[in-house]
């Protein structure tokens, strides 16, 4: 790493404090590099970093209520939330590449289902959303919610982004899902995937 890059990334981590903090959002992807980059140097974006930005930028949430939702004070979101805007923007001018790190121990599953006991016919329109806390790669604890889209004749576009939103969803997994639900939950920062046959052991193993 360069001199100055390295200068740069220390800085921007100096007085970080080691306060845990309420991550709620769970990296899928976690390298980014520009494919004509000849840059060997990388840069680390810290997950409360992505947090920071998964809050205000896809959530929309106001600083304020970020920052609650984090755990921390609002000068201190603030200030993670600049340094995460500064590296990506390091990144975007130098070509170097993006680390993010990955703290969150588990992840929230959502699966549409006709049944509430086990995974049937999944489709965004089934009756049941299925709900797997996952540790691991193991089920930890299970839940379901009546799919609103069933049950209200909802718009899915709108409907399940918002819930999943609410519940604090990371994954959203069916047997098939349109392009516009996809970005819509995606918008939401819900990764959203499709196989046919879905079982519970596709579920850890995402």
């Amino acid at each position: 790493m360069s001199s100055k890059l390295k200068e740069y990334v220390i800085l921007l981590t100096m007085g970080r404090d080691k306060l845990k903090r309420n991550l709620q959002f769970k990296p899928h992807y976690t390298s980014f590099k520009a494919s004509d980059s000849t840059n060997t140097e990388s840069i680390q974006l810290l997950h409360e970093e992505m947090e920071a930005l998964y809050l205000m930028d896809a959530k929309e949430l106001y600083q304020a209520d970020a920052a609650t939702q984090m755990g921390v004070s609002r000068p201190t979101f603030a200030r993670i939330l600049k340094n995460a805007r500064q590296k990506i923007t390091m990144m975007l001018i130098t070509g170097a590449r993006l680390e993010i790190e990955d703290e969150k121990d588990y992840v929230l599953v959502m699966v549409p289902s006709e049944e509430k006991e086990a995974i049937v016919k999944s489709t965004p329109q089934s009756k049941y959303l299925l709900v797997f806390h996952v540790e691991n790669r193991e089920i930890v604890k299970r839940g379901h919610l009546t799919n609103p889209i069933y049950q209200n004749k909802a718009r899915p576009g709108q409907a399940l982004p918002m819930l999943c939103s609410t519940h604090k969803i990371n994954f959203f997994m069916t047997n098939a899902l349109g392009i516009g639900l996809k970005s819509a939950l995606l918008s939401k920062g819900v990764y959203a995937f499709t196989k046919e046959n879905l079982t519970e052991e596709d579920v850890t193993n995402f």
